[in-house]
């Protein structure tokens, strides 16, 4: 009976033993696998952050491109539409001179001043009370408000070659009554476009300056 005892009591030690040593074994393999775990969620994490740098790179190289692009795009637009302007100005040009060719015969026929446009035309004085003291200092581009007109453009003088040499103009008197003819040289006026067909003549002697110079004849032209 004591040696049955003996051998159970052996016997459920060795179990308890056997279940220990196997406890044991379980306990090590799970700390094992969850230290695999951990390093595994630490590796997947480092790659996940490794993937989000590297796309976050990749964007912005992509947008800084795109930027790029689109910059030298706009500023070969503007450049071509810069060019398109100015070759439309200059096309637009080359027209109106070819217009104003046709109309005219040529660009230097368009300078050209007949007589009729300027014999009978008004003379004003640009100061009709003290006369102006450096009168081609200022070029005239219209008759101005303010100026009196004293007389009008008798005639048109040349020289024997053809060069225009200057201007008689009447002042003073009634109806051809008392009026005086006084020669003007073509530097000491200025012809002042009316309008399209007729020009002014601007003088810088006063009207009573213009009565105290010598006056022309007949024999004058002789």
């Amino acid at each position: 009976m004591t040696r049955l005892m003996t051998s159970a009591l052996a016997l459920t030690m060795v179990a308890g033993t056997a279940f220990a040593q196997e406890s044991d074994d379980n306990l090590d393999d799970a700390a094992q696998n969850a230290e695999q775990a951990v390093e595994n969620a630490g590796e997947a994490t480092e790659n996940a952050a490794e993937d989000a740098a590297q796309a976050t790179e990749n964007a912005a190289e992509d947008a800084a491109q795109a930027t790029e692009n689109a910059a030298e795009d706009a500023a070969q637009a503007t450049e071509n539409a810069a060019e398109n302007t100015e070759q439309a100005a200059e096309n637009a040009g080359d027209e109106i001179s070819e217009e104003t060719a046709e109309m005219t015969g040529n660009a230097e026929d368009a300078q050209l001043i007949r007589t009729r446009d300027i014999t009978d035309g008004p003379v004003y004085s640009v100061n009709s009370e003290e006369g102006v003291e450096n009168f081609g200092a200022e070029t005239y581009e219209e008759v101005g408000s303010d100026w009196n007109q004293i007389g009008t453009i008798e005639d048109v003088v040349l020289t024997r070659s053809g060069e225009f040499r200057g201007l008689v103009i009447e002042v003073g008197g009634f109806l051809d009554l008392g009026d005086k003819h006084i020669f003007m040289e073509i530097d000491d006026v200025q012809l002042v476009p009316v309008d399209d067909r007729s020009y002014a003549l601007a003088i810088g002697q006063s009207e009573e300056q213009l009565e105290e110079m010598e006056g022309v004849d007949e024999g004058f032209w002789n």
